[in-house]
């Protein structure tokens, strides 16, 4: 066989492949597994541990993208592709499992000592809106309050507004204003401590309620824009992990920790903390401008130790661009 007839070979074989092709393509089976194919492909995508910086960025909308597969799964259902239906409602089921994971649902209803009223609350540095906030704030009566991106006008705004109802307070004033952190509160404030960790501002002390010292940390994490700060911020969430984790005594950790309750630096921080996270439910608190849930994600926190029951909590939109979470716990 010489090099044209073998060309004229190879080239009507590869017409026979195109067309076989195309004739399984036709077949409305095939067609169904493509496109279920074409759906499952991200569902993997978004239910892989998070381990870099672009799955942290991706699965950050974990809700949002479990809302979509859904409506997708009903949507194939009412148009009778059931294999498509299928692939869309197993995805749907698994990003529903991996949100609702590391979000308590039950209630707690026991009864304790003493009981405080808690608010954390990102103002937004370039947010001038003080008196309306503080105003918000009193209306809410929080006992204990952690505030984040404290420049100097909110430094000196917070401390003639609020010094009267709230005695005893600590604020850390930092080169970046965004970086500004403070603790208000209603009980006396002991063993008041400032830590740098990774660049970034904490407050770390004691808020003693009736006989009781509850440890507390307020921080703010850097926002993770780019890889060299989401490796930053996991250095802060671990440093903030091992910083509880040697301390005895009931705990709260607040702030905003930039990242969602799903993500794999936040479990590794829950399980070396034993600290359970404050909602039972989404809560999301950012962008407060968002419509809820559809736009949210929720990366502000109120973590407790065991011996420390949340009775409610939930977000509230104040002035800023995160909302505040407020809530009611008992101190066992």
């Amino acid at each position: 066989m010489n090099m044209k007839e073998r060309k004229l070979k190879l080239y009507l074989k590869t017409i026979l492949k195109l067309i076989q092709v195309y004739c399984w393509l036709r077949q409305p089976a095939n067609k169904e597994r493509i496109i279920a194919l074409f759906f499952m492909i991200p569902g993997i995508i978004l239910l892989v541990p998070t381990f870099n910086f672009e799955l942290t960025l991706i699965q950050s909308f974990l809700f949002q993208a479990m809302l979509l597969y859904g409506l997708l799964s009903a949507y194939w259902v009412y148009k009778a592709h059931y294999r498509v239906s299928l692939v869309n409602f197993v995805v749907f089921f698994s990003l529903l499992v991996k949100v609702s994971a590391p979000i308590p649902t039950s209630s707690e209803f026991a009864l304790g000592q003493e009981s405080i009223r808690i608010m954390q609350f990102n103002v937004l540095t370039i947010n001038n809106r003080f008196n309306s906030t503080i105003r918000s704030i009193q209306e809410k009566d929080p006992d204990f309050i952690s505030f984040q991106e404290v420049s100097e006008p909110w430094a000196e705004a917070l401390t003639e507004g609020l010094k009267e109802n709230y005695p005893h307070f600590k604020i850390i004033k930092h080169h970046e204003a965004s970086q500004g952190i403070a603790v208000f509160s209603k009980y006396p404030l002991s063993d008041l401590e400032y830590h740098e960790w990774s660049g970034t501002a904490n407050i770390s002390g004691k808020v003693n309620i009736g006989e009781s010292k509850i440890n507390f940390l307020s921080l703010h994490t850097r926002s993770p824009m780019n890889k060299r700060k989401w490796k930053i911020r996991n250095s802060h969430i671990e440093a903030a992990g091992n910083f509880v984790a040697e301390r005895k005594g009931e705990f709260l950790v607040l702030g905003d920790f930039n990242t969602v309750p799903w993500d794999s630096q936040l479990n590794r921080f829950r399980k070396k903390t034993q600290l359970k996270d404050s909602r039972k439910k989404l809560t999301p608190t950012y962008p407060a401008w968002g419509p809820k849930y559809v736009a949210q994600i929720p990366i502000d926190y109120i973590f407790h130790s065991k011996g420390i029951s949340c009775q409610s909590l939930d977000s509230v939109q104040l002035t800023s661009d995160h909302e505040a979470v407020i809530g009611d716990f008992q101190i066992l």
